[in-house]
């Protein structure tokens, strides 16, 4: 069987790969709406439906579930006059528009008093629809923001002294330690479940705030990722490579900008599409952000309206079928 498609749009850092440098990888996974390739050197690429999206490791392909039928784990992928051939499934790329995962990062820190300002908010909207589940609400509870014993959610004991001793130590870090980020970060690699775990997807918003907001965000991030990448899976660490670079999907690229300059409405909305990736990816990528704001302890305590900042179900926004969706079809280990 062979399947014929055409990229809509593809990652500039997934251009560079394909286009800099001879291309070889392998099939890693088979998802419903994605196919993740693997490089010699482990970088990876994700051959992805609509659904999903642009994204930092991604080629957003027109196409349907069922396509990736043709494709199994462990089967070559090559790259021939501007045609991805991956088993039975040719992707053309020649028409693709590149896409930058990089948001506009010198704009966003000339906002950022603003930012700042509206971190309550951002706070307030993040916890009206947390999964229980996330890191989201333990961080809303570390902070001592209300209705924050929902410990249970995540991992009751252990696992959840180990996020809160490794969130501290990011904490410190920040203020340039270098052994206490890398002490965070080492506690925090791989925990959970999952192909991208919690403490990974905290770690990549902590980046993402980093990039904001520390200093030296180059020297922050990469020092994070130097302890925690080793320590996770390959998708993980792909994830968190590119966050260190500053890169992310576009749904936080639509929330960074209302961050920054959006309307309370537009920021709502961003703020669904986040916590709307995965199971609970979103809400831990915004627990790391948030965490790593500063006068945490004051925003959680003092919120702008105490009755929304509570924990609910699952929101009825459609859930993303992303590359950090639980379930896996097929997968080499």
């Amino acid at each position: 069987m062979s399947i014929h498609v055409v990229a809509h749009s593809i990652s500039r850092s997934v251009w560079e790969r394909f286009w800099k440098r001879p291309f070889a990888a392998r099939v890693l996974a088979v998802f419903e709406h994605a196919c993740n390739l693997v490089t010699p050197d482990g970088h990876m690429v994700a051959l992805v439906l609509p659904q999903i999206g642009d994204g930092p490791l991604n080629v957003v392909m027109y196409g349907r579930p069922g396509d990736f039928a043709a494709v199994e784990p462990g089967m070559p992928a090559r790259l021939e006059g501007g045609r991805l051939q991956v088993g039975g499934l040719e992707v053309v790329l020649e028409r693709a528009v590149v896409w930058e995962p990089r948001p506009d990062w010198d704009r966003l820190r000339a906002h950022l008093d603003g930012i700042k300002s509206r971190l309550p908010l951002l706070w307030t909207l993040s916890m009206r629809h947390a999964p229980a589940s996330s890191l989201l609400p333990l961080a809303w509870g570390w902070a001592g923001g209300p209705n924050h014993s929902v410990e249970a959610g995540f991992a009751a004991g252990a696992l959840a002294r180990v996020a809160r001793e490794a969130a501290e130590a990011l904490r410190t870090g920040w203020e340039g330690d270098p052994g206490r980020l890398r002490e965070g970060a080492a506690q925090l690699a791989g925990l959970g479940s999952g192909l991208t775990p919690a403490g990974d997807d905290f770690l990549t918003g902590a980046m993402l705030w980093a990039w904001l907001a520390h200093s030296n965000p180059p020297v922050f991030c990469h020092t994070l990722v130097a302890a925690a990448a080793p320590r996770t899976t390959t998708l993980s660490a792909a994830f968190l490579r590119a966050a260190a670079e500053g890169e992310c999907n576009a749904s936080w690229h639509r929330a960074l900008a209302a961050l920054g300059e959006g309307t309370e409405d537009v920021l709502a909305r961003s703020t669904r599409e986040v916590l709307a990736h995965g199971a609970t990816s979103g809400a831990d990528m915004l627990a790391g952000f948030l965490w790593m704001a500063p006068h945490i302890t004051q925003i959680a305590q003092h919120p702008p309206d105490r009755r929304s900042a509570h924990v609910s179900r699952p929101d009825r926004f459609p859930r993303i079928s992303s590359l950090e969706a639980p379930f896996v079809t097929r997968q080499l280990c």
